[in-house]
């Protein structure tokens, strides 16, 4: 196993600069094993922490970049120049990586990555309403030019759907009190901010502990808003599609609907040629969640190709 350290990566986007851990690097790694040389593909590539390990592991490792958001993938570009000729950056939904592999003139790949996570530049940096710790326009889209904002979808959006939107994704149980007070408050005004939507959720919401009343019913618009499952389930058997022999898909999730969909694939898989590397998803270090708490909550699966 070559050891990994767990790069800390600076991003900077419009006035802020922040700081980047990719999650579970050595690990992720380990199942890659990048140092044999080939293609790779990282999925939702961010800052580009997990892809520079690959392409510092081996001169002969090459990346396929691809991200939702433009700005993103801009950074990882920047911050690669010194692997020209090696690299390739591809604006677009990891449901879509067969396209990413014509446009990169790449028919398999040795290893897949997907990190399911959101950037800590999306949550302090760009003011796309995703977190709630500020005031910003509620729109909560990864890419700008794709889809329909949340305040959009609020303005529409029928109870019955809210509810249990809220209810599934954020796994919320005041789901329908949250969606009644979201539809009352609409009628008065369109709701266009995160501080309107947080004194909304935070009205019919006890507050208990240290969590937010508002986390689950924000995680829950993202996933809607993003088409985060639909894109994730989607993704999956094409991924498994482009690995060669003994090529290996490693995802890590955040979330247990998100883990759910990975654990069926794979078990599916399993029956078609691939092998399960993780018979349970693995899960952070107490080292690496102190270090990171950003990390606390996330699950690696592995599956390979077997070798033919």
């Amino acid at each position: 196993m070559i050891a990994h350290d767990r790069t800390r990566l600076t991003t900077r986007l419009g006035q802020g600069q922040y700081h980047h851990t990719p999650v579970m690097l050595p690990e992720a790694m380990a199942f890659l094993r990048p140092e044999r040389g080939g293609v790779y593909f990282d999925c939702t590539c961010g800052e580009g922490g997990h892809s520079e390990a690959i392409l510092k592991a081996s001169l002969n490792s090459k990346t396929v970049c691809m991200d939702l958001d433009l700005n993103m993938l801009m950074v990882a570009k920047e911050r690669f120049k010194e692997f020209e000729g090696r690299t390739w950056f591809v604006h677009t939904n990891f449901a879509d990586i067969d396209k990413a592999a014509s446009l990169a003139n790449v028919a398999n790949s040795d290893g897949i990555l997907m990190d399911l996570g959101i950037s800590m530049a999306h949550l302090k940096g760009e003011k796309r309403g995703i977190t709630f710790m500020e005031d910003q326009p509620l729109d909560m889209r990864l890419d700008v030019n794709r889809g329909e904002p949340a305040h959009s979808i609020l303005l529409r959006i029928k109870f019955e759907e809210l509810a249990s939107a809220i209810s599934e994704y954020g796994e919320e149980r005041f789901a329908g009190k949250i969606a009644r007070a979201i539809i009352n408050a609409r009628e008065k005004e369109p709701i266009n901010t995160t501080g309107q939507l947080v004194k909304i959720i935070s009205s019919v919401v006890p507050r208990s502990g240290r969590i937010n009343p508002a986390t689950r019913t924000f995680q829950a618009l993202r996933i809607l808003v993003n088409q985060e499952l639909e894109s994730l389930e989607e993704a999956i058997p094409k991924c498994l599609d482009m690995l060669g022999w003994d090529g290996t898909l490693v995802v890590i999730s955040y979330h247990s609907l998100e883990d759910r969909i990975v654990k069926n694939a794979f078990k599916n898989a399993a029956d078609i040629g691939f092998e399960i590397l993780t018979k349970k998803p693995l899960c952070p270090s107490e080292e690496e969640i102190e270090a990171n708490p950003a990390s606390r909550s996330a699950k690696m699966r592995a599956i390979r190709r077997k070798g033919g």
